[in-house]
């Protein structure tokens, strides 16, 4: 098997098990959501489960991304014939943003609805349940 093919299989593996573990984060933080919300604790510890989960999330999110776009590369480097195989992080150090760009990039992976949704519905029966 070509190396480019080969890391081709070992990332898109990999991003399939990112995006099982997102889900998993998700799940715990309901879980942990539902055990605070029993034992009526503050709002704002619940805001700080959510915000702590919701953030470790966009960082994972963020890791997709660049994985995601590793395996476009990936694609077109295998329709082009080329070898790129093994490459990832130099090719990363050459693109990488710098502070402002990371914290885009987190910011951006937090707002994505596929990943907002659940923490503004948990956060929205927070405050609903603080106020009524």
């Amino acid at each position: 098997m070509h190396a480019t093919q080969q890391e081709w299989l070992q990332l898109q593996q990999s991003y399939d098990q990112m995006e099982k573990h997102a889900l998993w984060l998700r799940l715990l933080c309901l879980s942990l959501w539902l055990a605070l919300v029993e034992n009526e604790s503050s709002v704002v510890l619940q805001a700080g489960l959510i915000g702590f989960c919701w953030l470790n999330e966009a960082l994972w999110k963020a890791q997709q991304d660049r994985a995601g776009s590793r395996l476009l590369a990936l694609e077109a480097a295998l329709r082009e014939g080329k070898d790129i195989a093994c490459q990832w992080q130099t090719s990363w150090q050459a693109e990488r943003p710098g502070i402002g760009g990371l914290i885009g990039s987190y910011l951006q992976a937090a707002l994505k609805p596929t990943v907002a949704v659940s923490y503004l519905i948990l956060a929205g029966a927070s405050v609903y349940r603080y106020l009524f």
